[in-house]
């Protein structure tokens, strides 16, 4: 019976690491939504934080800058609606122009810290500068029992440009 009683507290421990949340399944979701929207003529036209997406994948301070934000939007609501995207380009592919993504990785640098690599530059030349991968570190954080995104931050020359969610809160208090 002890040694049962072992097996099934040692099964239990082994599966422990095995059940926890995966940090990269939002920000996984968050490329892929964006990379659909710069398929070239097969291109969906999914918003990255749509409500339903932004209840699931962000973390609530995030979601509440976004809202506030949206109070002013970046371009003409449509008819009877107040609210609107407050990116006047997207914030993921890093521009308002740009190719199909390429070359997708995601990868957990530990500590809450997702980095997602691609290329969407390729279809612009030859040039060097079109060559190099779009780089975003996401800061992830569990919330409610799952893994969160709490802010994302484009990578500039290397070095860690200004936070989205801290756009946000400019944008919101405008």
């Amino acid at each position: 019976m002890k040694s049962l009683v072992a097996a099934a507290v040692s099964l239990c421990l082994a599966a422990g690491p095995a059940l926890a949340a995966d940090v990269t399944a939002p920000v996984r979701e968050v490329i892929d939504v964006a990379a659909g929207n710069w398929k070239g003529e097969d291109a969906a036209s999914e918003d990255v934080f749509d409500a339903k997406r932004l209840a699931r994948l962000f973390s609530a301070d995030f979601v509440a800058a976004y809202k506030e934000a949206s109070k002013h939007p970046a371009y003409d609501p449509p008819e009877g609606e107040t609210t609107g995207s407050p990116f006047d380009y997207d914030p993921i592919a890093g521009g308002q122009d740009g190719c199909a993504f390429e070359n997708i990785r995601i990868e957990d640098d530990g500590d809450g810290q997702v980095t997602a690599l691609f290329n969407n530059r390729k279809c612009f030349g030859d040039d060097p500068e079109y060559q190099k991968d779009t780089v975003l570190i996401f800061h992830v954080q569990e919330e409610g029992g799952r893994p969160v995104i709490d802010d994302i931050y484009p990578v500039v020359d290397g070095n860690s440009g200004s936070s989205i969610k801290d756009e946000l809160k400019t944008i919101a208090a405008q």
